[in-house]
C-alpha cells in the first residue's frame, strides 16, 4: 500500500456525510416533517460545499496546481469524483421527495405543490395572490442591446423566460426573446399558504401568470434556474480598522464572482443553458438538472410553519438543574465546577449568567468571544446593557465566520455604539474558540468567572446542536484566560499556559504529545487508550500520529461526524482503530479528548476538531476536565454517544460507511436524556411524559 492509499479523499469523505443526512431524509422511521428537514439540510450542505470546497478545487485547476490532498488526488480527479457522487445524491434526493415524502404528507392533510397542473383548481385564488402579493414586486429583465446579460445573483432561483412578440408590437420599443424574473421574497417566504396544509411555491404562481407580466409576448417556455457562484474570498488583512470595509465590500461584489453550479429545471431549453454557458462559462459538466424544485433548503419553512399529530419528533424538554434556579448564578458556579450538556440541559444558565454580569454593580468587566450568534441574541443585549452601565466590554468578534459575516459586522457595529470594545481578532487567524471570562469585585477581592464551550454562543444553534458547556472559578484556568484575551486584543505574547492550551502556538504539539504518550505506554506493555469525539478529522500528521499508535497497541475510538481521511481497520497501520459517525436528531457537535495515560486519566473538551485549519489557522481552546464527578459525567455521555445503536454507521477501511448492527431499540437521544434527568434528580415521570410513545425506541 502506497502512502496515499492509507487515506480517503476528504472532499469523497464530506459527500458520504452528507449521504448519510439523505439516509435520514429516506428513513420511513423518522416523522414526514423530519424527512422533509433532512432533505432541506442535505441542500443547504450542498450549496456551502460547492460555494467553498468545489470552488476552491476549480481554481486549483485552472492554474494546473495539483493540491496538496494527502490522498494524492489532482483538483480534475476530486472534481470528477464531486460530480459523480452529487448528481446519483440529487437524483436519489429528487425521487425521496417526490416519491415518498410528499405523497406520504399529502395522505396526513399536508400538501406542497410541485408541478404546474396542481394548480389548476386553484386558478382564481392564485390569481388574487399574483395581483395583489406578487405582481408589484416583480422586475422583468430582458436581454437585448442596450441590456447586457443580468448579473444572477447567487443562490436565488429566477425564471428564464422563452419568449415572442407578438405581431403588430409598436417597433419603436425594443424588443426582445429572452427575459429573466427574480423569483422574490414575500413577507411569507417562498411558499404560499394558501389555506391549511396546503403550501404553494412562488415561482410556480409567476409561471402561471407570466404572460400578465410579459404583454405582448408569446411565452415558449418559462423555466426556473438559479447559479452558485465561489464565495471563497481572500482578505487583505494589514489593519484591523479596514477588515470590516473589505468584507462589507467583498459581500456585496459577491454576485461578480465565478459561477460554479447551474442548477435548472430539466425541461429548460437548450437555449438558455446555451446563453448561460456562454455568459458564465458553465459548461455541462457544471449544470444539475432537477425534476422536481430547486433551492430545496427553503423547504425549511414549510417545516417551520406546519403542524399534524405525529408529523414532527417530540419537542425537548430540556433539563434545567435545579442549582441554577436560584437568583444569585454567581455563588452557584463559585461554589464548584459544573457541567452543562445541551440542548438535553437548557442553555438558560448561560444567558442568564451574561445578563446577571450586566446588571451586577461589583462586575468590572466581561470579555467574550463571537463566532457565530442568533438573530435575535440576548447575550448581545446582556452585553450592549453592561457597556452603557459603564462596564469594561471587551468583545472579540470574527468578522470572518462564512456566512456569517453580514450578521457580525451588524452586531460589531451595535457593541461599538453601545462603547463596548470590539475586536476582530488577530491577522490570518479566524477565532474560533468559545470563551467568557467575567471579572467580579468580592469581599475577598477579584475573582474571575470562566465559561468555556464546544459550541458558538448562539442560542438558537444552542436548541439543535450537541455540545458541552464548562462553568469555572479555578484561579488558573481564570489566568489563562485572561492571557487569552490580553493575546487577542493587545497582542500580549503570553506566559506558561497551566490549564488551557490554545491553538495555532501549542494545540498541535499538545495533540501530539498526547497521542505519543499513549503510543509508549503500549511499547512498554502497559494499557493505552484514546477516545475521541470531533466533526472532522482530516489533519494528516495526526492521521499519521494514530497510526503509529494504532500499530503500537494503542486501543482508539473516535466517533467523527463528518470528514475522516483515516482508514480504520487496515493491516499493520490501523487495525486498532474504529471509526463510526452519527447522524441524527441533534447535530453532533462537541469535541471530546480522552486519554488513558496508564490509569491517570485524562478528559479535555475542545473547540477544534483534528484539521489543519483548527490546528494551525484559527485561535482554539483545548482544556481539562478536572473534577472527577464531571469527568466521570463526560465519559459516561461519551459512552452513550459510542453504542449508539440506531443512528451509527460504522467507517471501514474502504472507505464506505455501513449502519451499525443495532444490539437494541434505543439510541443515545433516548439515554442521554434519561440519564441527565436521573443525575438532576427529577421525577421519572418526566420522561414518560415527554417521550411517549418514543420515537425508534419503543415505550
Amino acid at each position: 500500500m502506497s502512502k496515499a492509499d492509507r487515506y480517503i479523499n476528504r472532499e469523497w469523505s464530506w459527500l458520504e456525510f452528507n449521504k448519510r443526512v439523505l439516509f435520514e431524509a429516506q428513513e420511513e422511521a423518522n416523522p414526514l416533517l423530519e424527512r422533509l428537514k433532512f432533505t432541506a439540510i442535505v441542500t443547504s450542505n450542498l450549496e456551502e460545499f460547492f460555494m467553498v470546497r468545489v470552488a476552491g478545487l476549480e481554481k486549483q485547476r485552472e492554474v494546473e496546481y495539483r493540491g496538496s490532498s494527502p490522498d494524492r488526488l489532482s483538483p480534475a480527479e476530486q472534481l470528477k469524483g464531486i460530480r459523480r457522487i452529487v448528481r446519483k445524491m440529487l437524483a436519489d434526493q429528487d425521487v425521496n421527495l417526490r416519491e415518498n415524502i410528499l405523497p406520504g404528507l399529502r395522505r396526513a392533510g399536508l400538501s406542497i405543490l410541485t408541478e404546474d397542473r396542481e394548480l389548476e383548481p386553484f386558478e382564481n385564488a392564485l390569481r388574487v395572490v399574483f395581483r395583489n402579493e406578487i405582481s408589484p414586486l416583480l422586475t422583468p429583465i430582458s436581454v437585448g442591446s442596450t441590456h447586457p446579460f443580468p448579473k444572477l445573483v447567487t443562490g436565488r432561483l429566477y425564471l428564464a423566460v422563452c419568449m415572442e412578440p407578438d405581431p403588430g408590437l409598436d417597433e419603436r420599443i425594443e424588443q426582445s426573446t429572452l427575459s429573466f424574473i427574480e423569483i422574490p421574497v414575500l413577507s411569507s417566504g417562498r411558499f404560499i399558504r394558501l389555506e391549511s396544509g396546503l403550501f404553494v411555491p412562488v415561482e410556480l404562481i409567476i409561471r402561471r401568470f407570466a404572460s400578465d407580466t410579459y404583454r405582448g409576448y408569446h411565452i415558449k417556455s418559462a423555466s426556473v434556474v438559479k447559479c452558485t457562484r465561489d464565495a471563497d474570498f481572500s482578505l487583505q488583512e494589514d489593519a484591523a480598522g479596514d477588515l470590516l470595509k473589505e468584507i462589507e465590500s467583498k459581500i456585496g461584489s459577491m454576485h461578480h464572482r465565478s459561477v460554479v453550479k447551474v442548477e435548472h429545471e430539466a425541461s429548460c431549453p437548450q437555449r438558455v443553458l446555451n446563453v448561460l454557458e456562454e455568459e458564465y462559462g458553465v459548461t455541462e459538466e457544471r449544470r444539475y438538472p432537477s425534476e422536481g424544485l430547486l433551492n430545496l433548503n427553503e423547504l425549511l419553512e414549510v417545516y417551520e410553519a406546519a403542524e399534524g399529530k405525529g408529523l414532527k419528533d417530540k419537542q425537548l424538554d430540556p433539563v434545567a438543574p435545579a442549582v441554577y434556579s436560584g437568583e444569585d448564578l454567581f455563588s452557584t458556579v463559585a461554589a464548584e465546577d459544573r457541567i452543562l450538556f445541551h440542548p438535553y440541559h437548557s442553555y438558560e444558565p448561560v444567558l442568564r449568567l451574561v445578563e446577571q454580569a450586566a446588571a451586577d454593580p461589583d462586575v468590572l468587566a466581561i470579555k467574550q468571544t463571537l463566532y457565530r450568534t442568533s438573530s435575535n441574541s440576548r447575550i448581545i443585549q446582556a452585553l450592549v446593557n453592561a457597556a452603557k452601565s459603564g462596564k469594561y466590554v471587551s468583545v472579540i468578534v470574527e468578522l470572518k465566520a462564512r456566512f456569517d459575516e453580514k450578521r457580525n459586522i451588524n452586531w460589531a457595529k451595535v457593541l461599538e455604539d453601545a462603547g463596548a470594545h470590539v475586536i476582530y481578532g488577530l491577522a490570518g487567524l479566524k477565532t474560533h474558540a468559545k470563551a467568557l471570562l467575567i471579572i467580579r469585585k468580592e469581599p475577598k477581592g477579584i475573582r474571575r468567572y470562566v465559561h468555556m464551550a464546544t459550541g458558538n454562543y448562539n442560542e438558537s444553534t444552542a436548541r439543535l446542536y450537541t455540545d458541552f458547556s464548562l462553568f469555572t472559578t479555578d484561579e488558573r484556568t481564570g489566568a489563562d484566560i485572561s492571557q487569552l484575551f490580553n493575546l487577542l486584543t493587545g497582542f500580549c505574547h503570553p506566559g506558561e499556559w497551566e490549564r488551557v492550551t490554545i491553538a495555532p502556538t501549542g494545540l498541535r504539539k499538545r495533540f501530539l504529545e498526547l497521542i505519543g504518550r499513549e503510543r509508549q505506554n503500549a511499547l512498554k506493555g502497559r494499557k493505552a487508550r484514546i477516545t475521541a469525539m470531533m466533526n472532522s478529522l482530516s489533519d494528516r500528521e495526526i492521521a499519521d500520529a494514530l497510526y503509529a499508535a494504532s500499530a503500537a497497541g494503542v486501543k482508539i475510538r473516535l466517533i467523527v461526524r463528518g470528514i475522516c481521511i483515516l482508514r480504520p481497520g487496515l493491516k499493520g497501520v490501523s487495525e486498532n482503530i474504529s471509526v463510526i459517525s452519527t447522524v441524527g436528531r441533534f447535530l453532533q457537535h462537541p469535541r471530546i479528548y480522552i486519554f488513558h495515560n496508564g490509569g491517570e486519566e485524562e478528559i479535555y473538551l475542545s473547540s477544534a476538531d483534528w484539521m489543519s485549519r483548527n490546528l494551525d489557522r484559527r485561535v482554539e481552546l483545548l482544556f481539562p476536565v478536572l473534577q472527577e464527578k464531571l469527568a466521570r459525567m463526560v465519559k459516561k455521555l461519551t459512552r452513550m454517544l459510542l453504542e449508539d445503536s440506531v443512528n451509527g454507521w460504522s467507517l471501514s477501511s474502504n472507505g464506505v460507511y455501513s449502519r451499525v448492527k443495532a444490539k437494541s431499540r434505543k439510541d443515545s437521544f433516548f439515554d442521554v436524556y434519561c440519564y441527565l434527568v436521573d443525575q438532576d434528580g427529577a421525577a421519572a415521570e418526566k420522561v414518560e411524559t415527554v417521550f411517549q410513545p418514543i420515537r425508534k425506541s419503543g415505550p
